[in-house]
């Protein structure tokens, strides 16, 4: 066969195209005919004659059509009073045709804390996997490495509290000490959870330290941690630089022998161990390939639903046995299963021949107990679209915000216009210039140097602007869908039923933005569209606000002012909560009181201390942690622009800005005793008794705030004596 040109040289052929095209263009969804959408006639009719390519007919289908689930039941473990699980769960077809080995490993769950299985709070389903998982714990690799375990069950079957499970079963045999990596350290509240769910209150469940350097002096508990955090000091570069690593930090408080359990929860973030493309081997693969080799006693577990989709993301699962001594792939000069060789044989061979090679991994590790792999079943479950009518407003604010863009995208082109002027401006053949001339030669290289740059600028421009566009429609269109979820959820509610949303997009980045900048104190919602919008501006842009803006904000940052409106407030701030604050901040007093350690701070930042009324050392602050929890602390020193803080609890300093510290001071340390004190508040105001004379329209509004400061202050009070009870 000839090669076939990617053009259309034929005037009547490129017609054709075009027609088609707008016939795709113009006409509904239904009328196009997708099996002949060019209309030829002829298509059916070479498709008849042609022989069939894989000689089998109809019996050629795709892999989806010959996927088929199988009920599925513990088939071996028998456990006295387990409930089933809540859900219909299902099994690959192919995975069901072998069944798991026989049960030789006595639960103690099932003796010692019956009432775990008596309650349901582990299911015979998850009571399945604590069994199998320890069953394989019991034995070890050729190499002399314990055997791991391979959890691969989908969404919805509990797989933080089979966890947990595992984690109440190597308690009740005398194992004080476990590892929980996962993807997020805000899953160390759902993993405290899942734990006390499972009757496991005695326990400690704590995050790595920030100090790289420090040492952990608990002595048992369960130590949750994130890949990314565990992976540092990981790189070469960093070990280059001699960088703390955290993976040192861990096995340090592992101890020798350590034999507890190492928990991968989403594993799939080690699963570029092994890349295609060289260099592209991710810092959490290694960490998690180097902490095996590190604790070869480690109990461990690989836990995600979406684990490996290809050959080598088996890479860093070491511990299933499916390469190095005693297994079919061995490494040659006697290896163990960490050598890089028999990975790379095993991947190679597992590669060449394809889908099959996968199944047949899979049906292995389950005929050795090495892998569970369950999902609940969607039988008699139904899938409805619900439209959500925009109202009269709705489609107002859309209409708004579309021409707004069309506004920003045609000064974007315009301000591109003008720079693509002014490097054509340059060009040496515009001013004159040949290459016989001696300033050609400088000309041409500004020239050159200023077109690279507008390209560049060009780029990132539409990058800016489109990106910032989809960003903001998308969070827009969420917010129409609001009400109608609102309406379906509450139907739903009274009909019994249990809601569960998915969110595209939470708008969290920016939330955290917000509280970097504002603190932590909100009187609205942050909107996602405005901080887009706001960004854009920034960046392809770089406008300086006029004089009379900047009046406003700055009003509205201090809460005064009688032309600032909430549009100039910060994210997340209403002109009347910022206000309310800065005036409650101002109000309040606090003890004079020397330190010793303001001998070496510079006279500016006296100054700045004592307009806040700070005191190093002395002036005490709360914070709420990201887990709600209050910590107490002091302002210890400044470090510009920040404070610095040492909180109960912490092992180092945290740093926070000025607008931060003025949410945060509460009451100073009083100098003779290490005890809080409440700092001096004024007096409430007495309440208005009848026939007292009313406020006038034209005074000020401090009244009010004064107002909803004694409110707070009320409430702060309740707040502390509940603290000191």
């Amino acid at each position: 066969m000839g090669q076939t040109s990617g053009k259309l040289d034929d005037a009547a052929a490129q017609k054709r195209m075009m027609e088609v095209q707008r016939q795709y263009v113009n006409v509904r969804m239904e009328a196009v005919d997708f099996e002949n959408p060019t209309g030829a006639d002829d298509d059916k009719e070479e498709e008849e004659d042609a022989p069939d390519a894989a000689g089998a007919g109809d019996a050629a289908q795709t892999v989806e059509e010959d996927v088929t689930y199988e009920r599925y039941k513990p088939a071996k473990l028998v456990v006295k009073h387990a409930r089933p699980h809540p859900s219909h769960a299902v099994e690959n077809g192919t995975l069901a045709t072998v069944a798991p080995p026989d049960v030789t490993y006595k639960l103690r769950i099932e003796t010692e804390r019956p009432e775990v299985v008596r309650e349901g709070r582990l299911s015979d389903l998850q009571l399945e996997f604590v069994t199998y998982a320890c069953q394989r714990h019991e034995g070890d690799l050729a190499s002399g490495a314990r055997r791991g375990f391979f959890l691969g069950d989908g969404a919805g079957m509990g797989k933080g509290r089979q966890l947990a499970g595992l984690i109440l079963e190597n308690l009740l045999a005398g194992r004080r000490k476990h590892v929980w990596v996962t993807t997020c350290i805000d899953l160390k509240d759902d993993a405290a959870r899942d734990l006390r769910d499972v009757g496991v209150d005695d326990v400690d469940v704590f995050a790595l330290p920030t100090d790289p350097r420090a040492a952990m002096t608990q002595e048992a508990g369960v130590l949750v941690c994130t890949y990314s955090g565990m992976s540092k000091g990981c790189s070469a570069a960093a070990t280059a630089r001699g960088t703390a690593g955290r993976l040192e930090q861990l096995v340090r408080w592992c101890g020798d022998g350590f034999d507890g359990c190492l928990l991968f929860d989403e594993s799939h973030c080690a699963k570029n161990l092994l890349p295609e493309v060289k260099g592209g081997q991710t810092n959490a693969g290694r960490a998690v390939f180097e902490i095996q080799r590190r604790l070869p006693r480690a109990r461990v577990v690989y836990c995600s639903a979406t684990a490996v989709s290809e050959p080598r993301n088996y890479a860093y699962m070491t511990r299933l046995g499916l390469w190095g001594p005693g297994s079919p792939f061995p490494v040659a000069g006697g290896g163990d299963e960490s050598e890089v060789a028999a990975i790379a044989g095993f991947v190679k061979a597992s590669e060449c021949r394809g889908v099959g090679a996968m199944e047949l991994c899979a049906l292995h590790l389950k005929r050795e107990g090495a892998l569970l792999c369950r999902t609940l079943s969607y039988k008699g479950a139904a899938f409805e679209v619900v439209e959500a009518s925009l109202t009269a407003e709705q489609v107002k604010q859309y209409d708004k915000a579309a021409q707004l863009w069309q506004v920003l995208h045609t000064r974007c082109e315009q301000k591109l216009a003008h720079l693509a002027l002014a490097v054509e401006a340059l060009d040496p053949t515009t001013l004159g210039l040949t290459p016989k001339d001696d300033a050609y030669a400088a000309a041409y290289d500004r020239y050159d140097a200023e077109a690279k740059k507008y390209k560049a600028c060009r780029a990132s421009y539409h990058s800016q602007l489109w990106g910032g566009h989809q960003r903001f429609f998308r969070s827009l269109i969420t917010g129409f869908k609001v009400p109608k979820l609102v309406e379906l959820a509450r139907t739903a509610l009274k009909e019994g039923k249990c809601v569960v949303v998915g969110l595209q997009s939470t708008g969290e980045a920016r939330t955290r933005d917000a509280i970097e900048e504002h603190g932590e104190i909100f009187d609205d919602f942050v909107s996602a569209p405005r901080a887009t919008i706001e960004r854009l501006i920034t960046k392809v842009f770089a406008c300086p606000d006029d004089e009379a803006r900047k009046a406003r904000r700055k009003a509205a940052r201090f809460g005064g002012g009688d032309t600032a409106t909430n549009d100039d407030a910060p994210l997340g701030r209403t002109v009347r909560g910022v206000g309310r604050r800065a005036a409650a901040v101002r109000k309040k007093t606090y003890a004079d009181t020397d330190s010793d350690d303001d001998d070496d701070k510079s006279v500016d930042e006296e100054k700045e201390a004592k307009r806040l009324g700070i005191v190093y050392g002395k002036t005490a602050v709360r914070w709420k942690r990201p887990t709600g929890a209050m910590a107490s602390g002091v302002i210890t020193r400044r470090q510009y622009p920040f404070f610095m803080c040492k909180f109960e609890g912490t092992a180092g300093e945290l740093k926070f800005s000025d607008a931060q510290i003025g949410n945060m001071i509460v009451y100073d340390v009083d100098d003779s005793d290490d005890s809080p004190r409440p700092s001096p508040r004024p007096s409430p105001r007495p309440k208005s008794k009848p026939g007292a004379k009313k406020r006038k329209s034209g005074d000020s509004d401090d009244e009010d705030f004064e107002e909803d400061d004694e409110e707070e202050e009320e409430a702060f009070s309740d707040e502390e004596s509940a603290a000191a009870a």
